[in-house]
């Protein structure tokens, strides 16, 4: 019968491959990327895998839905915007 192994103080943090999936124009953009800064698509996509990982996985700006635009500007806070002789 197995038994389940102790845990380890520190264990191994080896480098690994593994695949994702994208768009064959951000695969080039990714990989016209890394000739740029001397190294391969792999270390660089682990790169900017790791750093967002350590950023605490930060959304960068995706929504699951857009926001419907106003109509009109919100109105000003500005005194002067609700002066009758503003602006004339």
């Amino acid at each position: 019968m197995s038994h389940i192994p102790p845990r380890k103080s520190k264990p191994d943090d080896k480098e690994r491959r593994f695949y994702v999936s994208a768009p064959s124009s951000c695969y080039l953009q990714l990989q016209q990327e890394a000739v740029q800064r001397g190294t391969d698509l792999w270390t660089l996509g682990g790169a900017v895998l790791r750093s967002w990982l350590e950023a605490g996985c930060p959304d960068l700006g995706f929504q699951a839905q857009h926001p419907e635009k106003p109509s009109s500007p919100p109105p000003s806070s500005s005194p002067l915007a609700h002066d009758q002789g503003a602006g004339q």
